[in-house]
């Protein structure tokens, strides 16, 4: 063939491996003969285009292409991770049903002298004309080995396509945690590592880094769309708004994974799965939208009876009110969520503007949270309205905001995020309804203790009295005493300040009147009144009742 001794020994060497059994590798070769294949190679490829040497180049290209692969193969079993249930068992959490990020241990990045010869043949190929073959190679061994790995990890049960309504949130709120934590093994442990392989096989082959990105994003792309999938899926699923907390941890998986990810796959090869990321952050941000308005209908609309005949707190009021605390626990990711003013029209409700506050000193979050109030309070309403007594009607609301009150006055971050206007215009009503609770019931005693009507020019019991009259009276004063006494000894104010507030009110109202009308009139009397009109209930009784038996059960 007219060879150079060097060409002929190269050809020698080539053919030499060539007749040897494929499963026999190079690499397991000493380092000299590693070397003196590799050198034969390049050898051949340098060599001029005659007769023969094509076939031989083809055989060494064909038998580096299956040593890249049995190498990457051999050591992707090699990392494969523990092969028994008893050892995947150490990270994962069976209380959560979750694999725990903290405790996983990822497999042992590739030893230096594997890379190394990797390395060797991706070039030797790409000088070649071949690197098409080893970067498809690349990709095949690598995707098997993640969709191992991945498998172990429950990777295959993120899917809800078309189960998102089927499923039961108990059953889906496990996918979502087993999502976060599945998530920060791929992004910053499985996508990170696959990365810095393929760099290091083929960083600047193919032109400039072209075989390095299509590796990688070619080998963790399917993964990477599958992953967030899953959550543009949970998201699309329409959620009830009571389970928004979880999907508040789901966005911030995703954008955590978005951080990342911007930068893993900064390529243009890497376009599509950046704008899968982006997608679902924003389907994400729209669904929280749509939650935060569906709370705030339910609230409005919720219809729950009034069942109690105390005036409690209601039990929307409180769920409501822990909603609206769990929300400000979450402030930081909501007001990024919350990206528009809250809609104001409930179909049989309008909300007046004004009723939200100065808009200027307020984020969207801040509005949402005193709309959620404001109809709690609507609702609340209504809800008192349907009592038979009144006056119980006005307890409960003067309870129930005053609770709502108490809860952002303990909580400084709601307060700001309220703001003064909103509530005082709350303490405000707290006492519009304490004053209709204590006019309503004095009234019933004060109008027992009128002078009107009761004098008269006929009849010998007191002059200018009507005897009648003033047993009707007490007779009435008592009625409206035993009735106090038996109904609103039960009724409850759970606030101890306000308690004591209405009950001295009361007291230094009704019961200076009840003691100046017994002087003034009953005493006056040359005997004491028997049978209907007795004095059955002194002053100091009626201070008894006011001071001691209402509200006596609060708790």
């Amino acid at each position: 063939m007219g060879a150079s001794i060097s060409q002929q020994s190269a050809i020698e060497t080539i053919t030499q491996w060539q007749s040897r059994p494929a499963n026999e590798l190079i690499f397991d070769s000493s380092h000299r003969e590693i070397s003196h294949y590799m050198q034969a190679v390049e050898n051949i490829q340098q060599s001029p285009r005659m007769r023969g040497f094509e076939e031989l180049s083809a055989a060494s290209m064909a038998r580096l292409k299956r040593e890249f692969q049995a190498v990457l193969s051999r050591q992707a079993n090699y990392t494969a991770g523990p092969s028994s249930v008893t050892e995947w068992s150490s990270v994962i959490d069976s209380t959560a049903c979750a694999i725990r990020f903290e405790d996983y241990k990822v497999y042992e990045k590739p030893k230096k002298q594997v890379i190394d010869y990797l390395r060797i043949i991706a070039e030797r190929m790409s000088f070649g004309g071949r690197l098409g073959e080893c970067t498809m190679v690349y990709i095949n061994v690598r995707k098997r080995f993640l969709e191992t790995q991945l498998t172990r990890l429950r990777f295959n049960e993120l899917s809800i396509e078309g189960k998102g309504r089927g499923f039961g949130w108990t059953e889906l709120e496990a996918k979502v945690e087993l999502w976060i934590q599945v998530s920060k093994i791929c992004v910053e442990l499985f996508f990170e590592r696959e990365k810095t392989f393929c760099a290091e096989i083929f960083q600047n082959l193919g032109g400039a880094n072209a075989a390095k990105d299509e590796c990688f994003v070619r080998t963790v792309e399917g993964f990477a769309v599958r992953l967030f999938g899953f959550a543009k899926s949970v998201s699309l699923s329409n959620q009830p708004y009571d389970k928004m907390v979880s999907v508040f941890g789901l966005y911030d998986g995703v954008l955590s994974a978005v951080k990342v990810s911007n930068t893993l796959f900064a390529s243009e090869l890497g376009k599509s799965i950046r704008d899968v990321c982006i997608q679902t952050l924003c389907r994400i941000e729209n669904d929280v939208e749509r939650m935060m308005y569906d709370f705030e209908n339910a609230v409005l609309n919720e219809i729950l009876e009034v069942h109690d005949d105390k005036g409690e707190i209601h039990r929307l009021t409180e769920y409501v009110m822990d909603q609206v605390n769990l929300l400000v626990s979450h402030k930081k990711m909501l007001t990024k969520l919350t990206k528009s003013e809250p809609l104001l029209n409930f179909g049989n409700l309008v909300i007046p503007r004004e009723e939200l506050g100065d808009y200027d000193f307020r984020t969207f979050l801040d509005l949402h949270l005193i709309l959620i109030i404001v109809v709690l309070v609507a609702n609340l309403e209504g809800k008192s309205m349907k009592y038979k007594d009144p006056i119980l009607g006005d307890l409960f609301m003067m309870n129930n905001v005053r609770y709502i009150v108490q809860k952002i006055e303990g909580f400084d971050e709601l307060h700001e995020m309220i703001g003064d206007f909103y509530l005082n215009k709350l303490r405000q009503k707290v006492m519009q309804s304490m004053h209709s609770y204590q006019t309503s019931t004095s009234n019933k005693f004060l109008a027992c203790f009128e002078e009107e009507g009761l004098h008269s020019n006929i009849g010998c019991f007191s002059p200018g009295l009507s005897k009648s009259t003033l047993k009707k009276r007490m007779r009435d004063f008592n009625i409206v005493f035993d009735h106090v006494r038996a109904s609103q000894s039960t009724w409850t104010v759970p606030d101890l300040l306000l308690r004591d507030q209405i009950r001295v009110s009361m007291s230094e109202m009704l019961v200076p009147a009840y003691r100046q009308f017994l002087e003034k009139f009953v005493r006056r009397c040359e005997r004491k009144a028997t049978g209907e009109g007795s004095i059955k209930n002194s002053a100091e009784d009626l201070q008894a009742l006011i001071m001691e038996k209402l509200f006596a059960n609060s708790s």
